[in-house]
Parts: C-alpha cells; structure tokens; sequence
C-alpha cells in the first residue's frame, strides 16, 4: 500500500521543547556575557582621549603641509 502523501508528520514534542530550551538558554546567556562584560577604566579613557588628541594634531599639520605644497605649486 502507498504512503499517503498528504499527510503531516509532526516533529516529537519533547524534541521541539529541548531545541526551544537550547535557543533560550544561548540567548540568556550572550545577554549575560554582554551585560557582565568588564567595564572601561577611567585609565584607559584619558589613553583614547589622548590617542584621539594626538592624532587630531597630526591631522592638522599633514593639512598644513598639503596646504603649503598646493600654494606652492599654485605659483608656479
């Protein structure tokens, strides 16, 4: 005899709740590890704030120097 090919077959409950579990628990715990992550320094924030001041001030003389070269080369 055929099978019928119109008929459903439902996955096993209890494997439907354990994968369900699964997924629950891999979201509880990336949340955890997100909010129990070490927190910054106020150390290493002057560093950042220092690194970005620094680099800023580098910005600005490679402008002056491309500055220059420019009105240099305008005179040409």
């Amino acid at each position: 005899m055929a099978r019928d090919p119109f008929k459903i077959k439902r996955a096993d409950p209890l494997l439907v709740q354990i994968v369900i579990g699964v997924l629950l628990l891999l979201v509880v715990g990336l949340l955890a590890t997100y909010v129990l992550r070490p927190g910054r320094s106020p150390a290493e924030d002057a560093r950042t704030a220092a690194a970005i001041g620094s680099m800023d001030e580098a910005q600005v003389e490679a402008d002056e120097r491309r500055e220059e070269k420019r009105s240099a080369a305008a005179l040409l």
